[in-house]
């Protein structure tokens, strides 16, 4: 019984104490947010007063006239790009659906790639050969055997090396 006394007394002290420590805790915390506040109202301030200071020289007058010659420079550009896009000598009466059916055609030969992506017009001609009708000669094969046969010296670098007779010195 007395040993439960004592347990009861320490816990009430133990609950003072850290009913104490939370309060102090509380304290430090209000007192670090009134010195923030404080230094943020005198950032405030600050800023306040310098941006009288730079609105004094800034005059509205001034930004509307400096907008309205942006915008009549912008109207100009407009001008002079929709001049030098005019085309010359295209027909007003430009038939779109031929337009669309050229477009179409050209959509279905890309369509016609093999599988390994090669556009048909780089693909193999389907035609005869063109090469027997014009009766052209067959292109050499193999190497000129006139130079391969005999030696040619070398250098110390491995390299050919030069006829002393067309050294000019």
């Amino acid at each position: 019984m007395i040993f439960q006394c004592l347990v009861y007394r320490y816990e009430g002290q133990r609950d003072m104490l850290y009913n104490q420590t939370f309060n102090l805790d509380q304290v430090a915390f209000a007192s670090e947010g009134i010195k923030d506040a404080q230094q943020t109202m005198t950032a405030l301030k600050s800023a306040n007063k310098e941006l009288k200071g730079m609105m004094k020289t800034v005059k509205i007058q001034d930004i509307d006239n400096l907008q309205d010659e942006m915008m009549d420079l912008m109207d100009v550009s407009h001008e002079i790009q929709e001049t030098l896009g005019r085309s010359y000598n295209v027909p007003d009466d430009i038939d779109e659906d031929e337009l669309m059916g050229e477009l179409d055609a050209l959509e279905a030969d890309m369509g016609m790639e093999d599988e390994a992506g090669v556009p048909s017009y780089l693909q193999p001609d389907k035609e005869p050969d063109l090469d027997a009708e014009l009766n052209l000669p067959t292109a050499p094969s193999g190497h000129a055997s006139a130079q391969h046969d005999r030696p040619q010296a070398e250098d110390e670098l491995g390299l050919p090396s030069v006829p002393q007779a067309s050294i000019r010195g």
